[in-house]
């Protein structure tokens, strides 16, 4: 059998394929295993913003209720096995291999096979959760989708329940230019009289969403209006909040991720769960009270080190940045604010540098270590349209970014790292190396 080593250089060297959206590809593959993504009960979740954390909620509410969960969510922070789990564990180097040694046959008879195209690396490892889920015997597979949502690999599902988190501009040049174009394309997760569970969304976004169910007659429960949150306290330990939802009402209710965002997204896993007993699955109450308490979501306001403060934020869309600007401003108001800023070419760094640099007293450029990443030298001279130049400082990897931001922090500054997944995950992993070392 091939080794961890060999499988990961294997996996990300698929990457040379690109990315082809399109179910064509993935249901030949899938059919090489007997279809197992149609075999197993499936909550489908897209949207722009919040999608992973409204999964990761889903799921652990489902795991403690005694159920046994997969969940599937992209991309990693800082192992690939984080990528797919089946209740507390993540899946092991072993079954990586095994799945890989197995799945690898099938790939070379889809490249092979005319009128196909060669896998890519998002199809690749959607097939192995999906195969790993249904070999694995799990209760349900929550499944992210990773890139819109019509033509996405995670598409090829049939789904109890979908979940549309919040929409926004974001892989335009795929998705399309308008928040039209982009809800027509996460709406088309929506599978014929299934459920659907729908985030407050922009007027044209929601229209869309709606008008795709109606066609579809698949009922929809929007937040904001048959499903209702209610703010009550928020700080650094998280957020309190009250529910009024489909069929039942809670109060008092705690999540520690923090960003008061996060209550929408809780509000929506909650929702799922009141849908999923309807369908006779048993979720019980205290399942819902317990687990909220316990949910985690890394990299997304997270403090990762409390002297000096370092919160890690995955935003990476102006819509993202904008709300843990908002946040950063609400929870330490008066504190000194040293930005490590490292943003993907493909995305919008024009308006992320926008929402974040004018609020910072210092910023570090980095780049993260992704052939993707903007160079420094870009941001640097864009960061410079909204703070002082002498301000600015180039680091080329995130690493060197992290160290100067900690060398040049006062007592009363907070580093916060933000602008790419990617980034937050190489900061993860460089503050996991230093507990280690501690």
């Amino acid at each position: 059998m091939i080794d961890y080593h060999q499988a990961i250089e294997y996996i990300y060297g698929l990457n040379k394929y690109g990315i082809k959206l399109g179910l064509k590809n993935i249901s030949y593959l899938l059919s090489l295993f007997d279809n197992p993504h149609l075999k197993t009960k499936v909550i489908h979740i897209a949207g722009t913003n919040g999608k992973g954390s409204t999964a990761a909620m889903i799921f652990s509410i489902l795991k403690a209720a005694g159920y046994k969960v997969g969940l599937y969510t992209s991309p990693h922070l800082v192992h690939f096995q984080e990528r797919m789990r089946i209740n507390e564990k993540l899946i092991s180097q072993h079954d990586v291999c095994s799945l890989l040694e197995r799945i690898k046959p099938a790939i070379d008879k889809v490249a092979k096979t005319e009128g196909y195209q060669h896998p890519t690396f998002f199809e690749v490892i959607t097939t192995m959760a999906f195969v790993y889920f249904y070999e694995s015997k799990a209760d349900f597979s929550i499944m992210e989708a990773g890139l819109g949502g019509r033509l996405d690999a995670t598409n090829v599902c049939q789904s109890l329940v979908s979940a549309i988190s919040h929409i926004d501009y974001d892989h335009m040049d795929k998705l399309g230019n308008t928040l039209t174009e982009i809800a027509r394309e996460k709406g088309e997760i929506i599978k014929d009289k299934t459920y659907v569970i729908n985030a407050e969304q922009y007027p044209e976004a929601d229209r869309v969403i709606k008008s795709i169910a109606e066609e579809r007659q698949a009922p929809v429960y929007s937040v904001g209006q048959e499903i209702k949150p209610y703010p009550t306290y928020s700080d650094l330990e998280g957020n309190n909040f009250n529910y009024s939802g489909i069929y039942h009402k809670f109060n008092d209710l705690h999540i520690p991720l923090l960003g008061e965002y996060q209550i929408e997204n809780a509000a929506m896993a909650i929702a799922v769960t009141e849908l999923l007993n309807k369908m006779d699955f048993v979720i019980n109450e205290q399942a819902i009270l317990n687990v909220l308490r316990d949910s985690q979501w890394p990299g997304r306001f997270e403090i990762v080190q409390k002297e000096p403060m370092v919160i890690l934020d995955g935003a990476h869309n102006p819509n993202g940045v904008d709300q843990f600007s908002k946040n950063l401003r609400k929870f330490v108001p008066d504190k000194k604010i040293v930005a490590v800023l490292g943003i993907f070419s493909d995305k919008d760094y024009l308006g992320i540098l926008k929402n974040i640099v004018p609020f910072a007293d210092q910023i570090i450029i980095t780049m993260a270590n992704n052939p993707r990443a903007t160079p420094t030298h870009i941001l640097a001279r864009e960061a410079g349209r909204y703070i002082n130049p002498d301000k600015i400082i180039e680091k080329t990897t995130v690493d060197a970014a992290i160290q100067e931001s900690i060398r040049i922090a006062k007592k009363d500054s907070v580093i916060c790292v933000t602008g790419s997944l990617y980034t937050v995950g190489e900061a993860k992993a460089y503050f996991l190396k230093k507990k280690n070392y501690e």
